[in-house]
């Protein structure tokens, strides 16, 4: 059995941190690509458009992150 290393759980901490951040900001840029896409409101800003899904998409990737 091999003995495990003080710094083992500060890496997987990083690892899991890093895991999240890639996540989200995969969540990100499919929320801005789908907003560039979606033409739901001619009369919409699309700056305000594609800002309003970073924002829900950011906020459904920090809601599954924080899930047991």
């Amino acid at each position: 059995m091999s003995m495990r290393r003080p710094d083992d759980d500060v890496e997987n901490a990083q690892i899991a941190n890093n895991l999240r951040r890639t996540i989200e900001l995969t969540e990100l840029a499919l929320a801005l690509r789908a907003s560039a896409v979606r033409q739901d409101d001619p009369n919409c800003d699309p700056m305000v458009r594609v800002m309003r899904e970073i924002h829900r998409a950011k906020d459904l990737a920090w809601q599954k992150s924080t899930k047991p």
